[in-house]
């Protein structure tokens, strides 16, 4: 028995709120998962927010909890996340935990479960996005507290938010992405951010995800299609040879994408809140992506700033002599 997987699958249990029944998407996410396990439940905090979770354990099983969002649904940008110029920049929360399970990633830090919440009250979220607008542009980041393009099997979501900004030329859309997907709007204000690795970091601390190949695959797919991209370094990792793999890993970057064609690049190393480095910590014992001895600077755990300067600095350098510098954005 002992060499036996005695876990049960991904969402071999799905939880519902009461209230989540009778919504369409709601619906059509349990139609596709007919072997699994539904529980009712009065709300989705009681399942997330539970004590005594074991990330590290679930994350081998993550559940599935489907709910409504009756409080906030939109927030404003973190200071420690890229608005590439826009002045109201906001992320909304369709969705909270992400299908992945990357070491370094900040959720696992927020979040004191591996499990995913799907909210189904589209029509609120986008009746609320029309008030916003009222005030003026807005850059939304649709996919921040999780993966939408990773979920697109499991929900609408990202068609919604597709659809949605391709008729509102005030919105600007971000959908950021490690997956790999087939469906892309060819619209300009609708932004298509691929997450990039190199094959090295992916295989470490990005399980689960696809391949550096794969996602350039899916890249050159998109722009094929028309599709607006922008490809983000970030955030990069330390490792001891961290200068010879994230030069040869640009080496292919520029070799396999026409990055005349990208929209822009977005380029930053490791941080997080400091509130939640003990909790990322717990949720992947022993991966060095999360045990350097990280400076502090203003309630973030970041690298000491000579080495993020230097680490950002070789794809910074990169890409302004292959002529792309109004086009890159550095998180120092």
């Amino acid at each position: 028995m002992s060499g036996q997987n005695l876990l049960p699958e991904a969402f071999s249990h799905i939880y519902v709120e009461n209230r989540a029944f009778g919504y369409e998407m709601t619906e059509k996410i349990l139609s596709s998962f007919g072997k699994s396990t539904i529980v009712r439940i009065s709300h989705y905090k009681d399942v997330f927010n539970r004590p005594g979770q074991d990330p590290y354990l679930q994350n081998k099983s993550k559940n599935l909890i489907i709910a409504v969002n009756d409080g906030n649904r939109f927030f404003e940008g973190s200071p420690v996340c890229q608005d590439f110029g826009f002045d109201r920049f906001y992320y909304a929360e369709s969705a909270m935990n992400c299908p992945f399970s990357c070491d370094y990633c900040f959720l696992k830090g927020m979040y004191h479960t591996a499990n995913v919440v799907v909210f189904v009250n589209s029509d609120d979220y986008l009746e609320e996005c029309d008030r916003m607008l009222k005030d003026g542009p807005l850059y939304l980041c649709a996919s921040f507290d999780t993966d939408l393009a990773a979920l697109s099997g499991i929900c609408e979501w990202k068609k919604i938010w597709e659809r949605y900004a391709s008729v509102r030329e005030d919105l600007t859309l971000e959908l950021r992405t490690k997956a790999c997907v087939n469906e892309f709007v060819a619209k300009d204000n609708v932004i298509y951010a691929f997450t990039l690795s190199p094959e090295e970091i992916i295989r470490r601390f990005e399980r689960n995800t696809p391949s550096l190949d794969s996602r350039i695959r899916c890249i050159n797919k998109a722009l094929e299609s028309g599709a607006t991209v922008r490809l983000c370094f970030d955030p990069m990792i330390y490792i001891k040879d961290y200068e010879l793999c994230y030069n040869e890993f640009v080496d292919k970057i520029l070799e396999k994408i026409d990055i005349t064609e990208i929209k822009d690049f977005g380029i930053g190393t490791f941080r997080i809140s400091s509130d939640y480095l003990s909790s990322l910590r717990a949720a992947c014992p022993g991966s060095a992506a999360v045990l350097f001895p990280f400076d502090r600077e203003d309630g973030f755990c970041v690298y000491p700033k000579d080495l993020r300067t230097k680490m950002t600095g070789i794809i910074e350098n990169r890409l302004k002599k292959a002529g792309c510098g109004e086009r890159v954005f550095v998180m120092s």
